[in-house]
């Protein structure tokens, strides 16, 4: 009967050790959150990213990755604007490839190509497109991330 016990208990601790790796796992691929309470014995999803406070390399990264980006992005818009008149896009959304079906084939194909070297350029300075999409928010969104990237941007 111990040994039932103990045979038990190592079965019940490593489906805990399985448990808990592979909500990691998911946290680590998914972005998605689990957060174990021992004490109630219950786990619970949260699905809001944290992002990190992005160090001031990172900062430095995403600033000469976004001046690259908006010269790119001030060149596009007056080629766009040549071909369309007066009536130029607000913006452009790499992410949303149908508000291009718009515009004439020209101007899309200048749209899409916008696209191709703005993601080339977030990766020339070593960054992924979504941590340049994360400290685009935060610097939107985050006083103190604005400031540091001022600064940064002055030296």
């Amino acid at each position: 009967m111990f040994t039932n016990h103990y045979s038990f208990h190592l079965h019940k601790t490593s489906y805990q050790i399985l448990i808990i790796f592979s909500l990691a796992i998911t946290a680590l691929t998914t972005g998605i959150t689990p957060e174990i309470n021992f004490s109630t014995q219950t786990i619970s999803i949260n699905s809001e990213v944290k992002a990190q406070t992005p160090t001031d390399a990172i900062l430095k990264k995403y600033a000469d990755a976004a001046i690259e980006i908006e010269s790119l992005r001030k060149t596009t818009f007056d080629n766009i604007e040549n071909i369309l008149g007066k009536s130029k896009p607000n913006t452009l959304n790499c992410h949303q490839e149908e508000s291009f079906n718009q515009l004439p084939e020209n101007a899309r194909s200048l749209a899409i190509n916008y696209c191709q070297q703005s993601e080339g350029i977030v990766k020339k300075h070593g960054l992924t497109i979504n941590q340049f999409n994360q400290i685009h928010q935060q610097v939107r969104q985050n006083n103190e991330v604005k400031q540091r990237l001022q600064v940064i941007m002055k030296n």
